[in-house]
């Protein structure tokens, strides 16, 4: 039932960019691998560019339940690359350098993934006032930001 609720998903997937606040609300909320994976086959194969950097870090979210060290390095190194080259293509965009921030200052140090935490977080600063997202949203990711910041001691 479930593989079959998955191959709907798939084939019927026209996610598009107005459904943006349900893949923040979810990616903030997932509690599994199993919500994890449905949240990528469900907003991997969207029209939506935004939705992509969510994606990246959902993959690199699978790292800790992989049970291989090499299996989870190629969730994390996945994940890392298309997220990098989303930055790449986008630098100004801020969900991107958000979820980023968040999948940085998380990272365990020996991935040597934590350069960019105070970049990304000068770049969110300078321009979430001017950007589009929801007051409510931007406040999340000012509090994530900061709790960051304190947790960094990049004060």
């Amino acid at each position: 039932m479930i593989l079959f609720k998955i191959v709907l998903l798939m084939l019927f997937n026209n996610t598009s960019c107005e459904s943006i606040n349900n893949v923040r609300n979810e990616y903030h909320n997932f509690t599994s691998e199993k919500s994890i994976d449905e949240f990528i086959i469900k907003y991997s194969n969207s029209s939506c560019v935004d939705f992509k950097p969510y994606v990246a870090s959902a993959i690199m979210q699978k790292a800790p339940y992989a049970f291989s060290p090499l299996k989870k390095l190629k969730y994390f190194n996945q994940g890392k690359k298309l997220l990098e080259s989303f930055i790449e293509e986008n630098p100004n965009h801020i969900e991107a350098r958000y979820v980023r921030v968040l999948v940085q200052s998380e990272s365990p140090s020996f991935l040597g993934y934590t350069k960019n935490i105070q970049s990304d977080i000068n770049v969110i600063k300078s321009k979430i006032a001017t950007s589009q997202l929801p007051i409510s949203y931007q406040n999340l990711m000012l509090k994530n930001i900061n709790y960051v910041l304190n947790k960094e001691n990049l004060n």
